[in-house]
C-alpha cells in the first residue's frame, strides 16, 4: 500500500501482459507523462495500484489479478491518465499540496483517482470539502485498522454522487478535535519523512517562497525534483550527521524548521544567512519565509539563538492557521479553549 511515496528516475514496468510496450500502450509511457507535470513521478508498483483503483478494482492485491492478458489497455490507461492528472491538479491547486512528496499521508491517493474518473468536473463545494477530509484523515485519522483494511473501507464510500461521497468520507473521519493542530505545530522537520514533517513543509510553502536574490517565486515542483528534501536548505550550518547539536542557546533549533528555508542551492562562496544578515534582499521576500521583523532585528544583531526563537514561535502560529484552514476547523471553537 501507500504507506510511503517512492519515485522513479528511471523507466517503469511492468507493461501490461498481452501489449507490446508503445508510446500509449504502457505504463511506462503513462509515467513520464505524469511526470511531465512537475509534480513528482511514482515508481513501478504505484501506477498499477492506481490502475485497478482508478476501474473499482481491489487495489491491494497484485494487478495481474484484476486484470486479463487479453483486456483492452488503451482505455484503461487513459481513464488512469486522466483520472490521476484530475487528483494531480486538485492536490496543487485544492488541498494546497505541491509535489507528491509533501501528501501527507500517500494513502489517499487510489481514492482520489477513483474520486476524480467517477467525478471528472465536481463542484466546488465538493472540491473544498475533499481537501478538508484529505487533511483531516491525514492529521487526525490515526487509530484505526490496518491500512489495507482502512483504505478499503474509504475507498467503497466513494459513489455516483460526488456530494454524497465526500459528506460519508467526513463523517467517517469526523471533524477536526478541539485544538488538534498542537501536536503537529511545534517545528521539527530535519527531511520530510513524517506527516508532521511534510505539513511543516506544505505550512512553509503556502507562503510563496521568494529567490532571497531575484525576488522571483520559487516553483516548488521542478525544485523537490532536482533537490528533494535539500531544497530545505539551514541557515546556520546544522551538526555533521549523527552528532548531537553544540551546547548553548537555540541549539536544539538547528534541526528544525526554525533553521531552514526553502531555497535553490546558491552559488559557491555565496550563503543564504549572508544574504539575510546583509539586507541586499528586498524587505518584501522576508514574509514569503516567514522572517519576522523581530527574527531579523535579534539576527542582524548577532543573536543566532533569539533568532531561531523568534522564527520558531513565528513558524508556530502560521502552522496553526494553516492547518485550521486547511482542514476546515471552527477558528471560534479552538479559541473558545483556554490557552495551556
Amino acid at each position: 500500500m501507500f504507506t510511503t511515496l517512492r519515485y522513479a528516475r528511471r523507466p517503469m514496468t511492468p507493461t501490461p501482459p498481452g501489449r507490446l510496450e508503445t508510446s500509449c500502450q504502457s505504463l511506462e509511457a503513462l509515467g513520464a507523462w505524469l511526470a511531465s507535470r512537475d509534480f513528482g513521478r511514482l515508481e513501478d508498483d504505484a501506477l498499477p495500484m492506481l490502475l485497478l483503483a482508478v476501474h473499482g478494482r481491489d487495489f491491494t492485491r497484485d494487478f495481474r489479478e484484476e486484470f486479463d492478458a487479453g483486456d483492452d489497455w488503451a482505455p484503461a490507461l487513459g481513464r488512469t491518465a486522466r483520472a490521476v492528472g484530475r487528483a494531480f491538479d486538485f492536490l496543487r491547486e485544492d488541498a494546497g499540496i505541491a509535489h507528491l512528496s509533501l501528501v501527507p499521508r500517500p494513502d489517499v491517493l487510489p481514492l482520489l483517482c477513483r474520486f476524480f474518473h467517477l467525478h471528472p468536473q465536481p463542484p466546488a463545494e465538493s472540491r473544498v470539502r475533499l481537501a478538508h477530509w484529505l487533511w483531516r484523515h491525514a492529521l487526525f485519522d490515526t487509530a484505526r485498522s490496518p491500512p489495507d483494511t482502512d483504505a478499503l473501507a474509504s475507498f467503497a464510500l466513494l459513489t455516483p454522487d460526488a456530494g454524497a461521497s465526500v459528506r460519508a468520507l467526513l463523517d467517517r473521519v469526523g471533524p477536526p478535535p478541539p485544538r488538534g493542530w498542537e501536536r503537529y505545530s511545534q517545528p521539527g522537520m530535519a527531511g520530510l519523512a513524517s506527516v508532521a514533517d511534510r505539513v511543516e513543509a506544505n505550512a512553509l510553502l503556502a507562503l510563496k517562497p521568494r529567490h532571497l536574490l531575484t525576488s522571483a517565486v520559487l516553483e516548488p515542483g521542478p525544485l523537490l525534483e532536482v533537490q528533494g528534501a535539500v531544497a530545505f536548505l539551514p541557515l546556520f550550518p546544522p551538526p555533521l550527521s549523527g552528532a548531537a547539536p553544540p551546547p548553548g542557546p537555540g541549539s536544539d533549533l538547528l534541526l528544525t524548521l526554525a533553521n531552514q528555508v526553502f531555497h535553490p542551492v546558491l552559488a559557491p562562496g555565496r550563503s543564504l544567512l549572508g544574504l539575510v544578515r546583509a539586507g541586499v534582499t528586498p524587505s518584501a521576500v522576508f514574509p514569503t519565509h516567514a522572517l519576522g521583523p523581530d527574527a531579523l532585528a535579534a539576527l542582524r544583531l548577532g543573536d543566532g539563538a533569539g533568532f531561531l526563537a523568534r522564527r520558531r514561535d513565528g513558524l508556530v502560529t502560521h502552522i496553526r492557521a494553516f492547518i485550521r484552514a486547511r482542514t476546515g476547523a471552527d477558528p471560534e471553537e479552538d479559541a473558545s479553549i483556554p490557552q495551556e
